[in-house]
């Protein structure tokens, strides 16, 4: 059985250009693409997409930088299939831990990260973690729905 989940990569990596060499990873790991789309993003947007993470962090700043990260940027939405029951929890081992410097030096945080979780919260912007991966079936379902419609 095919198993979908949602990528996203992020303004870091699409200014970096990392696009490419990130999409090469996963599929030299036997990620097929099936959707994949360059989007330009909006406040409501992104908005949406972090809703519960914008709750869950629960401080003042934190809305305002994502919008000042993501806001009119270039992202490239992905949604990647495999066979398996594990395709969201294998995705985000090779993503890496969400903190680049604390990720797996052989994920692609940890390959090309750049950026500390202890930084980003000094400096109280976004993490620049290159890549957003779903970490359930039920939000990989409604990223897919909200990036792809």
């Amino acid at each position: 059985m095919l198993t979908s989940t949602f990528i996203m990569l992020k303004p870091d990596a699409v200014k970096r250009g990392l696009t490419n060499t990130i999409i090469q990873i996963f599929q030299e790991n036997g990620y097929q693409i099936k959707r994949q789309k360059e989007v330009v993003v909006d406040r409501n947007l992104i908005l949406k997409h972090y809703e519960e993470v914008i709750i869950r962090v629960n401080k003042p700043y934190f809305e305002q930088a994502i919008l000042d990260f993501f806001d009119g940027q270039k992202v490239i939405a992905l949604e990647l299939q495999k066979e398996g029951d594990h395709v969201i929890e294998d995705v985000r081992a090779l993503v890496g831990a969400t903190d680049p410097a604390k990720a797996d030096p052989s994920s692609i945080r940890g390959r090309y990260g750049e950026d500390s979780l202890e930084a980003s919260m000094s400096q109280k912007r976004t993490l620049r973690n290159l890549i957003h991966a779903s970490d359930s079936v039920e939000s990989a379902k409604q990223e897919l729905s909200l990036w792809f419609n």
